[in-house]
């Protein structure tokens, strides 16, 4: 049997890069996907690839800073599938890059919303369909650790890993778990953004040096089929010791 046969995920940000190809492994593992991004066709391309290849997968507009709307798009998930597994928080901005004395504080509070206050509350209205299910929320290096001109995406996954570490707290009653997943630099538009911004020492890593995204989206299949739920509340790093090898061996040759 699949690793997630029967699951039912969401994942938000799905429309390219890291959020299309977890919903990709996710579907190719077993699981009922729905893919979620700002506009109901943003997400057409992300659907038809896992379509074709066999799997299930249903679009769903959300955008995670629209918050008075995301009671009711929490609501629109579950009724695609009549309930909910698995939360993948993947949505995210790198912006505004730049010293803190340029940052323009609305785009800084529009980041917060985007990375944190949107999983926050997209959690919240998901809580109750969510016992015995799993919470991964996509966060970054950064959020150990200043970088310059990052303070935004810093200070935003800092408080993403801090809202995991609550996450699973207070779900441990209802066997909740929840992760947050770093998925170190993957070749993604995110990437590109940040080689052209040039202003920290990631911009300068060459592009051929990055994951591709189907490395830690295996990785997010495999938390969310249970296979690391030792982990739950937790910073999980893709280049931690053995992590890719447990992977490799946990789950089954992709469908």
């Amino acid at each position: 049997m699949s690793a997630l046969a029967g699951k039912i995920v969401l994942v938000t940000g799905a429309r390219a890069g890291l959020g299309a190809a977890i919903a990709e492994a996710a579907a190719s593992f077993g699981a009922k996907v729905i893919v979620a991004g700002r506009r109901i066709e943003d997400c057409a391309q992300t659907i038809a690839t896992i379509t074709k290849a066999g799997g299930t997968a249903t679009g769903l507009a959300l955008d995670v800073s629209d918050l008075p709307a995301l009671h009711d798009r929490a609501a629109a998930a579950i009724s695609a599938f009549g309930r909910l597994d698995v939360l993948v928080n993947n949505a995210a901005t790198i912006e505004p890059m730049g010293p803190i004395p340029g940052i323009d504080p609305i785009a800084f509070d529009q980041a917060m919303r985007v990375n944190v206050t949107g999983p926050a509350a997209l959690t919240a209205a998901l809580w109750p369909h969510l016992s015995h299910g799993r919470v991964i929320n996509v966060v970054s290096g950064a959020a150990l650790r200043p970088l310059p001109g990052w303070a935004a995406y810093c200070a935003s996954k800092a408080a993403l890993l801090m809202l995991t570490q609550s996450t699973a707290l207070e779900g441990a009653s209802q066997n909740l778990k929840a992760f947050a997943f770093a998925p170190g630099l993957v070749d993604t538009n995110m990437q590109a953004a940040i080689r052209t911004a040039k202003v920290n020492q990631v911009s300068d890593v060459p592009q051929a040096d990055l994951l591709p995204p189907s490395v830690p989206a295996n990785a997010v299949a495999w938390l969310a089929a249970g296979f690391g739920d030792e982990f739950s509340g937790t910073f999980v790093d893709i280049r931690q010791a053995g992590l890719l090898d447990r992977i490799t061996t946990d789950l089954p040759v992709r469908n």
